[in-house]
């Protein structure tokens, strides 16, 4: 899946992340020139998906960064989208509509229109979060194993990070409960230190008056 360490995206990364994977998509079986890259190490995952309109048209793209540990689960699905089927009819009819008048606006409905037939099935890479919200990259159908598989991968590091980050937690309460434990056993100990040097001063006080009256 990774070629370097760096994988196949175009991602950097900070000193110290390791186990880091990923791997670039193909938005849409049409505009498959364009990549959608994600990719994740031992503390975040990161993702650039271009934007496009009708499915055809680039328009810049969207990046995101998610820690690990804002991340609960990760799942995929095949997507059927309506909107994707609307719009392919409406520029296929359009399309058909205006041959007699304009031959080359026709075509580039048709083409609109086939873009938009080609993505009415899509596969989706879903990242949940612990409160319920969710960062969703959809890709070309075709690519849908190959997301399947970069999922897995994502998922157990996921797991890796939840785990880390409740022995990490055992950890600082079994520190908190040696430190109050041993305050404790020195709270003791000085209070006992206390009430034997008061008893010692209890014993020395009627020997000292003692001494004196034998002296006078």
């Amino acid at each position: 899946m990774a070629e370097t360490a760096q994988t196949m995206t175009e991602f950097t990364y900070a000193p110290g992340e390791k186990n880091i994977i990923g791997d670039r998509f193909s938005p849409s079986v049409v505009i498959f020139w364009l990549k959608t890259s994600v990719a994740a190490s031992s503390t975040r995952v990161q993702y650039k998906a271009p934007n496009t309109l009708f499915g055809l048209i680039p328009l810049g793209a969207s990046t995101k960064t998610i820690p690990l540990r804002n991340i609960a689960s990760v799942d995929t699905n095949t997507k059927f989208n309506l909107g994707s089927l609307v719009w392919g009819l409406i520029f296929l009819f359009v399309g058909f509509g205006m041959f007699d008048s304009n031959a080359l606006a026709a075509i580039v409905c048709l083409l609109i229109a086939v873009a938009n037939f080609a993505n009415v099935m899509s596969a989706t890479l879903t990242f949940h979060d612990p409160s319920g919200g969710a960062n969703a990259i959809t890709v070309s159908i075709l690519e849908k194993d190959k997301l399947m598989k970069l999922a897995q991968e994502i998922q157990a590091r996921v797991f890796t990070d939840a785990d880390q980050l409740r022995h990490e937690e055992s950890m600082h309460m079994a520190e908190k409960q040696y430190t109050a434990q041993t305050n404790s056993v020195l709270i003791q100990q000085q209070m006992l230190a206390n009430q034997q040097m008061q008893a010692a001063r209890q014993t020395q006080a009627p020997e000292q008056s003692e001494q004196t009256q034998q002296g006078e």
